[in-house]
């Protein structure tokens, strides 16, 4: 959009956005720079409205530990000290919403790290006194410490590594209501576990089809899926076989003796071409079994996450003979931006799963894996909601959309070489009426620049940032930060930089770019 047109808050289109005064950092239009400021300051409240979301589930938690220590003086004043400090915070986030354009982002993430802060501290605190084997109480009236059982426990005489923890299967169960959207009628044959890394719950699904497989039929993993699961797969199996997506629909129109199939419709580093889910299980619809033998169908939801509704839109009409697998790391979108606990989520549907010695194997596999995840990450975790993860997740893929225009652009003007989408745009990944792209970019500067060369570039655009901008050089993504770091392939062209685009406001996201391009495109145009 050129300077001299009339901006709105309905017409603001990162598409037709004038991106030549952000790149050459040339100041916006009054016109321009209020609609931002207005969209920033909206923004800004919605950011309160999480933080006083967070800390109603801190409040929960308190409630939670006072009923559980009623009379015990030392865990007393802990509570006091807690509810005095989530008052505070509970303050300063109504300044937010009464003050928009005073909050600055600094004040924002420090606010939120310090409730990340009382999420790790008071989990811990709550499962202080668990034990791993809890015994059975042997007699009436209050428990006390000398029965081996942890006040917040309510199991008796069991093992937490063997799904002994009944906190754990009561979040697994939110979860998968909230996370998953898991209509009421695939409920009975579905299962979610919460694993203690989504590397750890890919495992499991390896686990679970050799386990339940007789014969040592292959497995048909996608080319350019994650690196270390094809690794895993590897390691575990005997008959690994890597196809590309139209080999893999051929694969499964011809009917070919298969056992397992590995696929992810988004797009790790190197890209090659993701999956099409559409035509993946149009095929599937058709598969006929080999004998008795099931299916396995694992989809990494990592960078598709809650705009993949792939239990909604196919499992319903797959054959019996197939499990559909869903794997998930749990630290990138599922964690409201704090990076708590490594987990991870498992979901297997299918008419198998209706089978109580099944689903009764897949709970033994969790065990002798010791894949399940700990109790206390469970405790530091804010509760499943999916009202707030979809509010979330829809201000990462709005500021994800401006990120890519603003890409686009430098490409235009050669200050960068090129640049890919984790996630296509598709109707198969929406979230709030928008497509979803995903929040991660791989970016590649002109020349052969080595992975080092690529991480000193990031690192030195870090240290010279503005302090408050908050532009972190790390990996991972889903963070409220925009973080930044390298990443190789095989050959000196696969190296490149990876870019987390955050949930900032969208004003200080502008106020990003500016600087990303000062320090890190401005000097590597060709």
């Amino acid at each position: 959009m050129s300077s001299g047109v009339p901006y709105s808050e309905t017409a603001l289109d990162p598409n037709a956005w004038d991106w030549r005064r952000i790149a050459d950092n040339q100041p916006l239009d009054a016109s321009a720079a209020g609609t931002l400021a207005r969209i920033g300051d909206a923004d800004r409240r919605s950011d309160a409205e999480e933080l006083h979301w967070l800390l109603k589930g801190i409040r929960r938690e308190l409630a939670y530990f006072n009923d559980i220590y009623p009379d015990a003086p030392f865990e007393r004043e802990l509570a006091a000290a807690f509810a005095r400090q989530v008052d505070t915070l509970d303050s300063r986030a109504s300044s937010f919403i009464e003050r928009p354009a005073k909050s600055t982002w600094d004040d924002y993430l420090t606010l939120k790290y310090e409730i990340r802060k009382l999420y790790k501290q008071l989990g811990g605190i709550v499962s202080g006194s668990d034990w791993q084997t809890p015994g059975k109480q042997s007699h009436s009236g209050r428990q006390t410490l000398t029965d081996e059982a942890g006040f917040a426990q309510t199991e008796e005489g069991t093992y937490q590594r063997c799904y002994g923890s009944e906190a754990v299967k009561a979040y697994e169960d939110a979860a998968l209501r909230a996370f998953y959207g898991m209509p009421d009628g695939l409920l009975s044959r579905s299962s979610l576990f919460l694993t203690t890394s989504g590397m750890k719950a890919l495992e499991l699904a390896i686990a679970a089809f050799r386990t339940f497989s007789e014969r040592r039929l292959p497995c048909i993993i996608q080319s350019g899926f994650y690196g270390e699961g094809v690794e895993l797969a590897k390691t575990l199996l005997e008959d690994v076989r890597v196809a590309a997506p139209d080999e893999i629909y051929g694969i499964l129109e011809s009917s070919q003796k298969i056992g397992c199939l590995i696929v992810d419709p988004g797009q790790c580093w190197p890209v090659r071409p993701p999956v099409d889910l559409d035509r993946l299980f149009d095929c599937l619809r058709r598969h006929q079994p080999c004998g008795n033998e099931r299916l396995f169908v694992v989809v990494d939801r990592t960078l598709t996450s809650i705009s993949n509704r792939m239990f909604q839109r196919y499992a319903n009409e797959l054959p019996s003979h197939i499990v559909l697998v869903s794997v998930e790391s749990g630290i990138k979108y599922l964690q409201y931006g704090f990076d708590l606990a490594n987990v991870g989520y498992l979901v297997a549907c299918g008419q198998a799963m209706l089978e109580a010695s099944h689903r009764a194997r897949w709970v033994e596999l969790l065990s002798i894996l010791d894949a399940g995840a700990s109790p206390l990450h469970v405790r530091q975790l804010p509760a499943p909601d999916f009202s707030t993860i979809e509010a979330r997740l829809g201000r990462l893929n709005r500021n994800a959309h401006w990120m890519n225009a603003y890409l686009r652009y430098l490409q235009k003007q050669g200050r960068i070489k090129d640049y890919f989408l984790s996630v296509n745009a598709s109707d198969a990944f929406t979230l709030e009426g928008e497509h979803w792209i995903g929040t991660v970019f791989y970016i590649r500067l002109h020349g052969e620049l080595s992975e080092k060369a690529y991480q000193a570039r990031i690192d030195a655009c870090a240290s010279a940032a503005p302090t408050g901008m908050h532009l972190i050089s790390g990996g991972s993504f889903g963070f409220d930060s925009l973080r930044l770091n390298a990443v190789h392939g095989d050959t000196p062209e696969e190296n490149a930089l990876r870019l987390s685009a955050g949930r900032a406001p969208l004003d200080q996201l502008m106020a990003t770019m500016r600087v990303l391009d000062e320090l890190l495109f401005h000097s590597c145009q060709a």
